[in-house]
């Protein structure tokens, strides 16, 4: 993920490295607070990449050092509480002290309206978004992120299904998008839910073939549940459905067709 000024380098070659840094203290006291303490600094390091070479063959790392920046808090400073800086580079290196950036630099802009937790990007970190909400200092206004996978799992095992799934219809209306809403997602947290022997997997698989009707492998998920839940009639229906489907599902390879088909069909015969 790149942005601000340095974004442009990387759109023009090899995407570029953000690596931020902050000292362990203000870390710590994060951790415990939600809130950044007075004299946190934060360190952002941009690095070019590499693509092809090594054993590497897909993906990129890190190579040159192509920016650095400092944000630091200090409320007792004149020109605000948060102030960044930017550093001179020679040969990679920072190359002096760095120098405050001018209020009308687009970072002060970008930060006061687009961050989660006072002037920083929390959002972007998991641990620390997680600490934020559950002390409540998100800002107020931010639009919290997406239902995660693990989230709903949670969700589901502590307030049950019928909290999941408003949860799952607000995502749906705020970030139709968003990843848990993918159906291969879905069907995961499902099975960790069959496999934990969860009477609740049975409706995450009844969401998951209503979002995606068309779905072969949806209806098949739904009635290995119905089977494994006591409830051979729904599960000969979801069965039947499966089979149906699985002429005109386009959305799954031809080895995973095969795979489904077959799977269906001994559960028809079992079902008989």
């Amino acid at each position: 993920m790149t942005y601000g000024p340095l974004a442009a380098q990387g759109q023009q070659g090899p995407p570029l490295f953000d690596n931020v840094f902050v000292n362990p203290e203000a870390y710590r006291s994060f951790l415990k607070t939600g809130q950044w303490p007075e004299k946190t600094v934060f360190i952002l390091e941009v690095r070019s990449s590499e693509g092809h070479a090594s054993i590497n063959n897909g993906g990129h790392f890190q190579r040159d050092m192509v920016g650095i920046e400092a944000e630091v808090k200090d409320s007792s400073a004149a020109s605000g509480t948060w102030t960044f800086y930017g550093f001179p580079l020679d040969s990679g290196k920072p190359a002096g002290a760095a120098k405050a950036l001018p209020r009308t630099a687009g970072c002060y802009t970008c930060h006061t309206s687009n961050t989660a937790v006072e002037n920083t990007f929390v959002q972007f970190y998991p641990v620390l978004y997680d600490v934020a909400e559950r002390k409540g200092t998100l800002k107020p206004g931010f639009e919290k992120l997406p239902l995660t996978t693990s989230k709903l799992l949670e969700l589901i095992k502590s307030q049950g299904w019928t909290a999941a799934e408003r949860a799952l219809a607000d995502t749906a209306s705020r970030a139709p998008d968003a990843a848990v809403l993918n159906e291969r997602a879905l069907n995961t947290a499902g099975y960790r839910l069959l496999q934990g022997k969860s009477p609740e997997a049975t409706s995450v698989f009844a969401w998951v073939a209503a979002r995606y009707p068309k779905s072969a492998n949806a209806q098949d998920s739904l009635a290995e549940a119905y089977l494994a839940a006591g409830n051979p009639a729904a599960a000969k229906r979801a069965t039947e459905k499966a089979l149906e489907l699985l002429a005109t599902d386009g959305s799954i390879p031809p080895d995973r067709k095969a795979l489904v088909e077959k799977a269906a069909k001994e559960r028809m015969e079992r079902l008989k």
